[in-house]
């Protein structure tokens, strides 16, 4: 038997990478290992699964919270999340990062960013 459940299947290959970035995103230089994390994350629908560590429970150990958190910890948040907000918007999925900015003005200031770093991309 599979150690990760069958209901995960469909997006193992995804969860899979995510697991490879886990010790990436605390590296000093690893600005687009975060940002492919969360946008790997929003984008597919993982955020809570990761945050509130099912994933770890169902065999994809040390990804959780923690790593989640990690990625706006090194310094460069605002480029990082320059980067996923910029992406979201390319690939359709900028209501999964609205759906996660629950605070007032969390959202605008998350567009903000992007809006202010084009030459980062």
């Amino acid at each position: 038997m599979s150690k990760h459940p069958v209901k995960r299947s469909h997006q193992k290959t995804i969860i899979d990478r995510l697991h490879d970035l886990r010790r990436k995103v605390g590296l000093v230089n690893g600005v687009r290992y975060r940002a492919e994390f969360l946008a790997l994350a929003f984008k597919h629908g993982l955020v809570d699964d990761i945050c509130h560590y099912r994933l770890w429970d169902e065999g994809w150990e040390e990804l959780g919270e923690r790593t989640f958190d990690t990625c706006f910890e090194m310094g460069d948040s605002v480029q990082v999340i320059a980067m996923v907000v910029t992406q979201a918007k390319n690939e359709r999925f900028l209501d999964a990062i609205r759906d996660y900015c629950n605070v007032p003005g969390a959202f605008e200031r998350w567009l903000g960013y992007a809006n202010k770093q084009p030459d980062l991309f």
